[in-house]
């Protein structure tokens, strides 16, 4: 066997060990479970949502802005029929109540346990609705005179399944 002949097998032998390294490491599926509850903080500028999953104490939490808004202010929003979240990826996937049913709208969370309730004074969302057009999903908080939300930014697009 030449040199140049053992580089290339080596190289062919590094190589389909490094991919089988990345696929046992990467899960085959994501695992995403709903949420049973969505509170906004204005003070914390977070959203908390709470996940089936275990003991009742996971939530997934993300950076939200929180003013008070026009109702006219989004372009087309849609409305969410299905919000989950999974701990494997570290998202929280909005299903859209749009076209074809496979509209999804998908944004980076913080997932975690708890150890206790929050102290701060978060309020419930009354409706979640998310825009293809300018790439934002927005919850109408039960705060006020009900023209008050929390918007975040959110990858908008077809999906596969």
């Amino acid at each position: 066997m030449t040199a140049m002949n053992l580089l290339k097998a080596l190289s062919a032998a590094v190589a389909t060990a490094a991919s089988v390294l990345l696929l046992a490491a990467v899960p085959a599926s994501a695992a995403p479970v709903d949420v049973v509850g969505l509170k906004c903080d204005g003070d914390t500028y977070k959203c908390t949502a709470n996940l089936k999953f275990g003991d009742g104490r996971w939530i997934a939490r993300y950076d939200v802005d929180v003013f008070h808004a026009p109702k006219s202010e989004m372009r087309a929003p849609v409305d969410v029929t299905r919000l989950r979240c999974d701990g494997d990826t570290y998202k929280c996937t909005a299903n859209l109540k749009f076209g074809d049913g496979r509209w999804i709208a998908e944004w980076d969370a913080d997932i975690r346990h708890t150890r206790s309730a929050d102290t701060r004074s978060p309020v419930e969302v009354t409706r979640t609705t998310c825009d293809g057009d300018t790439y934002r999903c927005r919850a109408n908080l039960r705060f006020g005179d009900g023209r008050w939300v929390a918007e975040w930014d959110a990858d908008v697009r077809h999906s596969r399944v």
